[in-house]
């Protein structure tokens, strides 16, 4: 099965044209042909099904048909992560795209050791388009620049994963609706108060020592399948 992100306009519209590089992927890579069918979602958990229509060496048309199956998970999820290296940052939209991630927003701490420049950010986007073709989920994540922490939108609702806590991660990820997770180094203690004073419920996730990146994916995939 094939997936293409596309505009919610152009699907309203019953045609799309297909052009750069999503043209070069689907019908030079991919090598698809006149009535091949594509599944087109528009990256806010719409899908429907498409056939190609109309091929040329630099565009085609795909004709819109009926909805299609949207693969999303039941729950929606946020991450609000300190920033880590860009490498590790487009690994973690990556992964964390193909699980069906709603929202990634980084953040700057006491302990975070460096932000994240545009151009990484727009990697980024790029590395969720593709994750979200090639997985084949329909929301595509919004992923918003680094702010310092005491500035990002965290509230009830969201569980701040901290070695010191007595509560266990899986005990409350099922009502986890935003999982945030701190630098390698951890937050601080006046962090970890200011968090639990908005509302936040913190929780450890085991004995190991996990990357940023690694707990963000890791805790994300257990929310997404935890019962409430």
């Amino acid at each position: 099965m094939i997936h293409l992100l596309a505009e919610a306009g152009d699907l309203a519209r019953g045609t799309i044209e297909v052009e750069g590089a999503d043209h070069r992927h689907l019908f030079r890579a991919r090598r698809l042909k006149v009535g091949d069918r594509v599944r087109l979602v528009d990256g806010r958990g719409a899908a429907r099904w498409s056939v190609v229509d109309h091929v040329t060496a630099r565009r085609a048309v795909l004709r819109v048909g009926g909805e299609a199956p949207v693969f999303e998970p039941a729950r929606r999820v946020a991450l609000f992560v300190s920033a880590v290296r860009p490498e590790r940052a487009a690994w973690l939209v990556e992964k964390a795209t193909e699980l069906g991630l709603r929202e990634l927003r980084w953040f700057v701490s006491e302990r975070t050791s460096r932000s994240l420049p545009e151009r990484a950010l727009e990697r980024q986007r790029r590395v969720a388009k593709s994750a979200l073709e090639q997985s084949g989920g329909s929301w595509l994540p919004e992923i918003a620049e680094p702010v310092p922490l005491k500035e990002a939108p965290i509230g009830a609702g969201a569980v701040a994963l901290h070695p010191g806590a007595p509560t266990p991660f899986i005990a409350v990820a099922g009502s986890a609706e935003a999982i945030v997770v701190g630098p390698e180094g951890g937050f601080s203690e006046r962090e970890v108060e200011e968090l639990a004073g908005c509302g936040v419920v913190p929780a450890h996730f085991g004995p190991r020592v996990l990357r940023t990146e690694t707990a963000a994916v890791a805790a994300l995939a257990v929310a997404l399948t935890a019962m409430s």
